[in-house]
């Protein structure tokens, strides 16, 4: 079913806001530690540029090890912080506007009480002047970097950059910058993906039932692996995220290749992420592929997983029960 965002905000202020009940467990943290951590697995390395020699950058994930056993392996979520791709780690969170948001650390606590193993992993940002790999998969026809030089987005990277001390980009510099940023951002996702499959009886994973979730540059990035470098993975949820670098409408042909996915948008989120999501949406539904849009109200781009949502399936749920209801539908044996 298809809604338009008018739709979504009419539906939802003439609706009874209460959450389904489809979990044990609250939106909070669990009232007992259902998890154990491995801190800082190491799965790989970047290659980086530093004061002009290129060198590497250790690529570490935190693991959550559900404590309740089982008797085969398990699903696996793979988390990705967002930071518009020049800062972040999954353990921390980002205020802003009045709203914070939920770590993906937080994520994993609570899916890992649910019974996914879950791994939240680090990546290349900007300022590591990230070296990225020959293209694998795709070719340099498949890439589009022309947002990158609209002013809008010239002045969005400006205000993080500035903040982080680092020097503003121009039209002759935004491109190489954020073009390498955001592919080796890809790559480390690919790269923590790759990892977890070859490790998978060391995890008790099952590498057929991994899914993967992003906030923000993390959503930008699991949606570029998924459908960009069409890595394979069982489900993917994108909290405000859309693609970028990547171009979809050459890349996206058919729906086999396309994992199912749950689209979070917040009512007051940036106006890039609804611009760039409907030519996707459109694209998804011109080959027939499985999504859901589910509207954020009253939120902007940072909400907490406990912020109510109504989905375009007619179900109004939390953030985090949306995305434990999705990735029980696509996961679970």
């Amino acid at each position: 079913m298809k809604l338009t965002i008018f739709a979504f905000v009419l539906a939802f202020i003439g609706s009874n806001c209460a959450l389904a009940q489809g979990s044990y467990y609250t939106d909070g943290s669990p009232s007992v530690v259902q998890y154990r951590v491995e801190t800082e697995v190491v799965f790989g390395h970047g290659a980086v540029l530093t004061d002009g020699q290129e060198g590497v950058k250790e690529l570490w994930m935190d693991v959550y090890h559900p404590l309740e056993e089982t008797a085969g392996p398990r699903p696996a979520i793979i988390l990705t912080y967002g930071g518009s791709f020049h800062r972040g780690n999954p353990r921390i969170p980002y205020v802003g506007i009045g709203a914070q948001t939920t770590t993906m650390s937080q994520y994993a606590q609570r899916f890992a009480s649910e019974g996914y193993v879950c791994f939240t992993i680090t990546y290349r940002v900007a300022p590591d002047n990230p070296v990225i790999a020959p293209y694998e998969g795709f070719t340099e026809d498949d890439l589009d970097v022309e947002f990158f030089k609209s002013q809008a987005a010239i002045t969005q990277a400006n205000i993080i950059r500035r903040q982080m001390g680092l020097e503003d980009v121009t039209q002759e510099t935004v491109v190489p910058i954020m073009k390498n940023a955001v592919i080796a951002a890809a790559e480390d996702l690919r790269k923590a993906i790759r990892y977890v499959k070859a490790e998978s009886d060391t995890f008790g994973v099952d590498p057929e039932r991994i899914g993967l979730l992003g906030f923000s540059a993390g959503a930008v990035t699991t949606v570029n692996v998924a459908y960009g470098m069409k890595e394979d993975v069982a489900a993917i949820v994108v909290n405000s995220g859309y693609p970028s670098v990547f171009d979809m409408d050459r890349l996206l042909t058919d729906k086999t290749e396309v994992p199912p996915a749950l689209f979070h948008l917040a009512q007051f989120d940036y106006e890039v992420v609804e611009t760039e999501l409907v030519p996707l949406f459109g694209k998804l539904d011109e080959i027939g592929a499985q999504y859901i849009l589910s509207w954020v109200p009253s939120h902007g781009h940072f909400y907490p997983s406990g912020a109510s949502t109504l989905t375009s399936k007619g179900e109004r749920l939390s953030v985090f029960q949306g995305a434990l209801s999705f990735f029980a539908e696509h996961l679970r044996n």
